[in-house]
């Protein structure tokens, strides 16, 4: 993980494919690293249109 991330910041290649709002392949750290189909595209369609507000800060 720490090897990617730093990848990434050096170079700013995630390392995997563009995003592509069609296969959502999300990035998998793994033995063999590399994209795999979204697991919860059920998951994804509900909250596609929703909008989630930001909560407020707690005071310290």
């Amino acid at each position: 993980m720490r090897s990617a991330w730093a990848a990434f910041a050096t170079t700013g290649n995630p390392g995997r494919p563009e995003c592509d709002t069609e296969q959502r392949l999300p990035q998998r750290i793994d033995t063999e690293p590399g994209g795999t189909p979204y697991p919860a595209e059920t998951t994804l369609r509900i909250w596609t249109d929703h909008a989630c507000d930001s909560l407020p800060l707690r005071p310290a």
